[in-house]
């Protein structure tokens, strides 16, 4: 991973900061250094993807679920995911990574990922992520159950309602 440092401080901070319940948001802070950038001078966008890759590793760290997913032998997987660049970040500009789950289905969580400064959002994604364990696919309310949280997933928001629709197509296109 070429964000070492960055992950050692996110996994060791979450550890220290207050648990959170599975769908409360966490924040991130960061500065867009040199080597966050691309030929244009902006932050490049495979930056954005890693630092979303931290924001959900301080999430699972913070509501206990790291913990049971080393227990149980479960990995964290991206099965899907979108993005809307609206605002480029600069050189040294410092900005936020909002992480909150939105709801779940019966096989992955739905988590929204806002990149934001001064109260603008600069970006935004949105990841399917899945735990697989030696099994196969564990499902959300397993994962729920297993640090004390309700299984029952809030109602997908309206603005999300065409991802279902997306991941079918996608998955019948993969099969030609």
């Amino acid at each position: 991973m070429n964000l070492i440092f960055r992950l050692i401080r996110v996994v060791i901070l979450s550890l220290l900061r207050p648990r959170l319940h599975p769908l409360d948001p966490s924040t991130l802070h960061f500065r867009a250094w040199p080597l966050d950038l691309d030929i244009n001078v902006h932050m490049t966008n495979s930056r954005y993807f890693a630092l979303m890759d931290l924001g959900r590793t301080e999430l699972i760290v913070r509501n206990g679920i790291a913990k049971q997913m080393l227990k149980r032998k479960w990995q964290p997987v991206v099965s899907g995911s979108t993005m809307r660049f609206k605002r480029a970040i600069k050189p040294f500009q410092k900005f936020a990574l909002e992480t909150q789950a939105l709801y779940w289905d019966e096989k992955g969580f739905y988590l929204e990922q806002r990149f934001v400064a001064k109260g603008k959002t600069l970006a935004l994604g949105v990841v399917k992520a899945v735990f697989v364990g030696p099994d196969g696919i564990v499902a959300p309310e397993e994962v729920c159950r297993m640090v004390g949280a309700d299984e029952t997933s809030p109602s997908m928001p309206d603005w999300l309602s065409g991802w279902p629709d997306m991941e079918t197509a996608i998955e019948a296109r993969l099969a030609i």
